[in-house]
């Protein structure tokens, strides 16, 4: 019976830890901001169709500054201190784009 508790209790444990280190994806809107107090990622698929993930600066704001629609998909941009960021050219579909936080 002890063999079994104690299985039971590394069980549940795992499970814990696992649910812990999970991350969650955070998909602000159009002129939302997101803090990153101790930095993160950000991840999602350009307009070419490729998968894209740039690290994102520990105490960074980073905001959705703009979204527009071409050919029926709707691509974002963000900002960070009233500036593009990462830079001008960085645009990504907002139904696969997510921020993580560290």
């Amino acid at each position: 019976m002890r063999i079994m508790m104690t299985a039971a209790f590394v069980a549940l444990a795992a499970v814990a830890a696992s649910n812990a280190c999970a991350q969650t994806c955070l998909r602000p809107k159009w002129t939302e901001c997101i803090a990153f107090p101790n930095g993160g990622r950000h991840t999602g698929v350009s307009p070419y169709g490729e998968r894209v993930q740039i690290a994102v600066p520990p105490g960074a704001e980073i905001c959705v500054i703009n979204e527009w629609e071409v050919r029926a998909e709707t691509y974002a941009q963000f900002g960070r201190n009233g500036q593009p960021w990462p830079n001008r050219d960085w645009e990504v579909d907002v139904e696969t784009f997510c921020f993580y936080k560290d």
